[in-house]
């Protein structure tokens, strides 16, 4: 029985004693590694890249009088010509323009909106419809849609109690209250 008692309480002590002469020897201190780590990764194919959200930081379009000049001599200037702003417009970022992307509509020197793309549908001649959400200054949603052509853009939106109409005719456009 004594031998038993002498295992039972002897050898977990000296197992103890032996751990910590080890840990305040310093037996347990990580050395750096030299390995390098390579991670595997699936082929280049299996993978999908990531499609970047555009957040225009730069407005879509700019307010401009050479986009009077252009239209008028077209004989392309609106009916109304009150509470409208000339504009050239970026087309080929428009046509870059994916759902979650975001790009700011201005409306004169003063106004500006913010409009998140919710959906596009693209017809098979080429032409896009895009939906979205306008983010007013009352930070209400508003729905926003507007349909590119090769060379032409027209839309429209709601931003709290007033609407706005779009156009334009290659770069040179306008935008319109309603």
């Amino acid at each position: 029985m004594n031998r038993t008692l002498a295992l039972i309480f002897i050898l977990p002590l000296t197992a103890f004693a032996l751990n910590e002469w080890h840990i305040q020897s310093d037996g347990f201190k990580t050395k750096p590694s030299t390995q390098q780590f390579v991670a595997s990764y699936k082929a280049e194919a299996d993978q999908i890249a990531p499609q970047p959200i555009v957040n225009l930081t730069a407005p879509l379009n700019q307010l401009s009088n050479r986009a009077h000049d252009y239209l008028y001599k077209q004989g392309r200037l609106p009916d109304q010509l009150a509470n409208t702003a000339f504009s050239e417009f970026d087309l080929d970022t428009l046509k870059t323009l994916q759902p979650g992307d975001h790009f700011i509509l201005v409306i004169d020197e003063y106004l500006s909106y913010t409009v998140e793309i919710s959906n596009i549908i693209e017809a098979s001649n080429g032409d896009r419809s895009v939906f979205g959400k306008v983010n007013d200054h009352a930070k209400a949603g508003h729905q926003a849609v507007m349909t590119l052509t090769e060379n032409t853009l027209q839309g429209q939106f709601d931003a709290g109690k007033q609407s706005y109409k779009f156009q334009s005719h290659g770069e040179y456009g306008w935008v319109t209250k309603l």
